[in-house]
């Protein structure tokens, strides 16, 4: 009694399109694919902007005896947070909004250029560590219900003219304070009080 075997035979001719999974990422940006037992060597296509990851489930196809990877369909570690990389610069450019919404954003970059014509910010906080700001305008407004500035060393200039108006007006230094000017002049309603060890006038 003889058993017959029936031989499995590996595809020779490529796929037009097929599924398969990543099984290597090589240095120049290709990977292997394993589809239907074999692998292919593949590249991303264009229109493939998640980048692949091993073990991924992805789609794949032959055009003119080059494999290209189309798409990833599934996600190996999902739990891993998924990159979207292109070769060259990247611009989106919606004909309508473009809106983004998340748990939370996080933009890293060695330079940067924002220009908007008109804009509008509101949230509960804000906090900025830098090693130089510079501001240049022609017109400012703030409106705050309590301002508070702690510096070493602090230098206003006013090229015309500077006013102050204040319930209660407190100045004090510790070692030195100098006024000067070409005519000054020193008003009160009720009482004008002069307190000091030595006073002298000329």
């Amino acid at each position: 009694m003889t058993s017959a075997i029936t031989p499995y035979t590996l595809p020779t001719a490529p796929p037009q399109q097929a599924a398969g999974q990543v099984v290597n990422l090589l240095n120049n940006g290709t990977m292997m694919v394993e589809s239907e037992g074999r692998g292919w060597h593949c590249r991303r296509a264009a229109s493939c902007l998640m980048t692949p990851e091993l073990g991924d489930r992805v789609l794949i196809a032959s055009v003119d005896g080059q494999f290209w990877l189309l798409a990833v369909l599934e996600r190996a570690e999902s739990q891993h947070p998924a990159v979207l990389s292109v070769e060259g610069d990247l611009q989106i450019a919606p004909q309508g909004n473009l809106s983004l919404a998340s748990e939370a954003l996080n933009i890293t970059a060695k330079t940067s250029d924002c220009h908007i014509d008109t804009m509008s910010y509101s949230g509960e906080s804000i906090t900025a560590w830098v090693s130089l700001s510079r501001i240049v305008g022609k017109q400012c407004e703030s409106v705050w219900q309590t301002v508070t500035q702690i510096s070493h060393r602090l230098l206003r200039k006013t090229t015309q003219m500077e006013q102050v108006r204040a319930g209660q007006l407190d100045m004090q230094a510790e070692d030195y304070l100098r006024m000067h000017a070409q005519q000054t002049l020193i008003t009160s309603d009720a009482i004008t009080k002069i307190n000091s060890a030595q006073i002298h006038m000329e």
